[in-house]
């Protein structure tokens, strides 16, 4: 006898509840999202002028011409000395390692700025060549290249000239587009000259995105790994394709997947991981990690002829480094709290509560591209969940009613004599709303609609809205709904009749009023929405047509 009620109750639960397939953040993306907003380019170089006598480039002619019929003569010599810019250093790539602004790279990625000699020697150099492409014609400058020759005349004009105006540039650029200066706190040369090839740089700026470290001696032969950074030939400033990549897109960094497949010592008896993973000029410095997203070593050195043999500095010769230099590791900040839950939540499928972790994570940390690109992943996700994730509070409220309906039926049927049928007949009791105060009784004929209060005190009532030009707010001498919350203002919203169909608009309230999570001025009200006054944690209110 009861069989047939139950079924009904639990097949009217499941349409309230649902059954939805759960839709999560997948473990590669949440490992990129999570490793690329820490990682940055570093910039080490030096501009200058370099000047030149004209008498240089004449010897220089004299001696290419020797023994050589139609050499073509220097073209354009100036009549004193010529000026020319020129330029040395470069830039590599970064990872954040502890939110208050201290950063691993390499060392030979900031070594050009360091020795003032070298520099001013290596811009000298860089500005003969660059007076030489002046000229003489390149393909000639080739021609005697491939001989060897050319680098005496590079030396010749370099000894000859001087440069001046010399600017220094030693900046961070963090993946949001933010670029700082930076101080060098620890530095070792590269592998070659006997260092480690790791530096520790310093920037002033809190709450920045950190990448954990892990512990390089676990890895093993056949590992997988993840070479993170910013490679110059996927930049805009590329000659070969830069002309049709935009500004913006220098923000993104690269991935190359790859695998550890030798484990060797250099001279002075340090580990060196051997890997196949693609590095390109620009990426040294930046990190490389595990399948779990913890750096297990840094980019350092890779053969241009040798394609699948690069070279990793263990991430255990770094933990050294920083435990002398007193900086703690794995030490999240307010805005890895935040984004690596928000990460955990989508991952398992909370989408809801991840939005709310990620726009509190972006506040300390924004305009990065991946923390936008999760943010995306989140509105589409979001998009096809079921109302009942979305709205739980209301969902609730449906649930529980629609149970408390349906065993109050089941009840009747088991008691079916007992129960007197005026009292199975009976109908909810609400309360009436009408800006005309004296009409009220009679306003049920005309009600556009109702109010049902979904949470706090007066979860549960009703209003039926009876008549157009309904205000709503916390002041009682002026509001026909008076919504007694610190968020809602005096005057909130109103609820006007237009053509038969129900506008609320939105009375310049300080919190704002918000339908399906959606922040509104005014938008005529459908069956089933959810309404908030002054944002999710105020006042929700479902509107039944």
């Amino acid at each position: 006898m009861l069989r047939r009620p139950l079924v009904l109750l639990a097949s009217s639960l499941a349409l309230v509840t649902g059954c939805h397939r759960t839709v999560r953040l997948d473990e590669g993306r949440k490992m990129a999202y999570s490793v690329k907003p820490a990682v940055v380019r570093i910039s080490a170089y030096a501009t200058a002028q370099f000047r030149y006598p004209a008498a240089a480039i004449n010897n220089v002619a004299n001696e290419i011409a020797h023994g050589r019929e139609g050499l073509s003569a220097p073209r354009g010599l100036p009549a004193g000395d010529g000026l020319i810019p020129t330029g040395a250093g470069g830039s590599g790539s970064g990872f954040i390692v502890h939110p208050s602004g201290f950063i691993l790279t390499s060392g030979h990625v900031v070594a050009p700025t360091r020795d003032r000699a070298s520099l001013d020697r290596e811009l000298r150099r860089n500005g003969a060549i660059a007076a030489l492409v002046k000229h003489f014609p390149v393909d000639e400058l080739r021609s005697i290249y491939r001989t060897d020759g050319l680098e005496r005349f590079i030396g010749e004009i370099a000894a000859a000239g001087s440069v001046e105006k010399t600017a220094i540039v030693n900046t961070v650029e963090l993946s949001n587009g933010e670029t700082l200066p930076f101080t060098t706190r620890v530095y070792s040369p590269d592998l070659s000259a006997r260092g480690t090839d790791v530096a520790l740089l310093k920037v002033q700026q809190n709450n920045l995105p950190v990448l954990h470290l892990g512990d390089s001696d676990t890895v093993r032969v056949g590992d997988s790994v993840l070479s993170v950074g910013y490679p110059a030939v996927a930049s805009s400033s590329d000659e070969v394709i830069g002309g049709w990549l935009s500004r913006d897109s220098d923000l993104e960094a690269t991935s190359n997947p790859g695998m550890i497949t030798a484990i060797k010592r250099n001279v002075a008896n340090i580990p060196v991981l051997q890997s196949n993973v693609a590095i390109y000029p620009g990426n040294s410095g930046g990190p490389a990690v595990d399948r779990d997203g913890d750096v297990v070593a840094i980019s350092t050195w890779g053969h241009s002829e040798a394609e699948q043999i690069k070279f990793l500095v263990p991430i255990n010769v770094a933990r050294d480094i920083l435990n002398r230099a007193g900086v703690p590791i794995n030490v999240d900040g307010e805005f890895n709290r935040r984004y690596r839950q928000a990460l955990d939540d989508a991952a398992d499928g909370k989408w809801v509560v991840a939005r709310k972790e990620l726009s509190a994570a972006a506040a300390f940390f924004p305009k990065s591209p991946d923390v936008l690109r999760f943010g995306n992943d989140i509105d589409r996700a979001m998009k096809n969940l079921p109302v009942w994730t979305l709205h739980p509070v209301a969902t609730t409220a449906t649930a529980t009613a629609a149970a408390a309906v349906l065993m109050f039926g089941l009840f009747a049927g088991i008691r079916r004599n007992r129960i007197p049928r005026d009292l199975t007949n009976a109908k909810t009791v609400e309360t009436i709303v009408s800006p005309d105060r004296e009409g009220m009784l009679g306003s049920a004929q005309r009600l556009l609609g109702r109010f049902t209060i979904l949470n706090g005190a007066r979860a549960g009532e009703r209003l039926g809205l009876g008549g157009s030009g309904i205000r709503i707010g916390r002041e009682r001498t002026i509001c026909e709904i008076v919504l007694d919350n610190p968020k809602v203002s005096r005057l909130h919203a109103e609820v006007v009749s237009i053509d038969g169909k129900v506008l609320l608009i939105d009375r310049n309230s300080s919190n704002g009023t918000y339908v399906n999570d959606q922040k509104i001025d005014k938008r005529y009200l459908n069956d089933g929405d959810i309404i908030y006054f002054g944002g999710r944690n105020a006042v929700a209110v479902a509107f039944h047509a």
